[in-house]
């Protein structure tokens, strides 16, 4: 692995991409299995394209990376022959209104689709981190600044990543599959139209800002197995009236519902430990 890496690295510095007809700049490259594959490391703004290639010289396309801005317009899938977006990999676009993600996708990098201004709607389908097929673990902000973004089909995952879809302003609902054990920090922080969210039944912490300044949500039912509340969790949702304390809470953090004004304080457990500061307004 390491010796593949420093190639790699040696091809960007040496070796000039090819460029297919539509503007793709690739690589060939070895896959796991010392087999050849593309790897598509950027566009020609010379062309147009209207799809991402699956193959190209007949060899398939396994990873993308370094297509921010490419000029795609309306509704991409990815080809089931990729396995790997790469950091910023299919990010920072104008055109693009829904992405449909194969099953075949193993791991998801950091701002893989952030900022695509345009889309509307993602689809992960049938990708499973549950069973160590797709892995997010380096997905922090993947689609982070999303601003039009309303439907999103989440895979079944462990955790909701790092800023995984902050600042997505459009976003009303979402369903969060219940696979997942952990909300990380800021997950969902300036959804300002975030109103409705479906936990599944055995998430267990929500991280710090997790839903900062979620100005629309009015109420929040926890379930039972959530027993930590992060810090600024809830900090400037200003709408918010109600919360549901489950039984089983063991930590509410310093500010973790700061500056909600219409909140009613909730009933707090028997041994459940409450910064003094965590219902400051």
């Amino acid at each position: 692995m390491i010796v593949m890496e420093f190639k790699d690295k040696l091809r960007k510095f040496f070796e000039i991409p090819k460029t297919t007809e539509d503007g793709f700049k690739y690589y060939i490259v070895p896959d796991e299995n010392n087999r050849d594959e593309i790897k598509i490391v950027g566009f020609s703004h010379k062309f147009t394209a209207t799809s991402i290639p699956s193959h190209i010289e007949n060899i398939p396309v396994g990873i993308i990376s370094a297509l921010q801005s490419v000029p795609l317009k309306g509704e991409i899938y990815i080809p089931d022959t990729v396995h790997t977006i790469e950091d910023l990999g299919l990010s920072i676009t104008k055109g693009i209104t829904k992405i449909v993600v194969p099953s075949s996708l193993k791991l998801i990098g950091m701002g893989a689709f952030e900022f695509n201004e345009a889309l509307e709607e993602i689809i992960f389908n049938d990708t499973d981190e549950t069973e160590c097929g797709l892995s997010l673990s380096n997905a922090e902000s993947a689609l982070n600044g999303c601003t039009k973004l309303k439907r999103v089909q989440l895979p079944d995952m462990i955790a909701i990543p790092m800023g995984f879809l902050s600042d997505c302003e459009s976003l009303e609902s979402i369903h969060i599959p219940e696979t997942v054990l952990s909300i990380d920090d800021c997950a969902f922080s300036y959804c300002e139209n975030l109103k409705e969210i479906d936990f599944p039944e055995f998430l267990e912490e929500i991280g710090e800002l997790a839903f900062l300044e979620c100005k629309s949500l009015e109420s929040v039912q926890l379930p039972e197995n959530v027993n930590f509340i992060g810090k600024s969790a809830f900090a400037g949702c200003e709408n918010l009236r109600e919360i549901r304390i489950p039984s089983g809470m063991k930590r509410i953090c310093a500010n973790a519902f700061a500056n909600c004004p219409k909140l009613v304080r909730p009933v707090i457990p028997e041994g459940c430990s409450v910064d003094p500061k965590a219902f400051d307004n």
